[in-house]
């Protein structure tokens, strides 16, 4: 059984080894979580347990640990305000996205929990390889 750290460590090696062989992008920004309300920002599904047209899933729901970041993610609900991640476009034209100042993802790609992204050496060496 691996322990933590190496668990993160294969995770970000799979990211980016996934990433490197997926699609490119066209959006390039690079955008502070934002809230605005949920009537202003588009449907979002989640691929596990489909929404209501219109309907914007619970962050809680969607920011999990291992689980899949589904591919047409852009945005969840927190206290009934929606919340956009931060994206970072990798050089390689994928998007790292990032939620609540410790999770991230890829789009289709598992979540991985930091704990601090700002702390996290193992995210940190993402960003920067991602970034280079």
């Amino acid at each position: 059984m691996a322990t933590q750290p190496n668990r993160i460590v294969a995770a970000l090696v799979a990211l980016l080894a996934t990433a490197a062989l997926s699609a490119c992008g066209d959006d390039s920004e690079v955008a502070p979580t934002t809230r605005e309300s949920a009537s202003d920002s588009p449907s979002v599904s989640s691929s596990e347990s489909p929404l209501p047209d219109g309907a914007i899933p619970e962050c809680a729901d969607v920011w999990v640990d291992g689980a899949t970041l589904p591919k047409d993610y852009t945005a969840c609900t927190s206290d009934g305000e929606t919340v956009k991640p931060v994206k970072r476009t990798c050089g390689f034209g994928a998007k790292l996205l990032e939620h609540d100042g410790r999770y991230f993802a890829m789009l289709g790609k598992p979540i991985s929990d930091a704990g601090d992204l700002e702390t996290n050496d193992d995210y940190q060496q993402l960003l920067s390889s991602c970034q280079a």
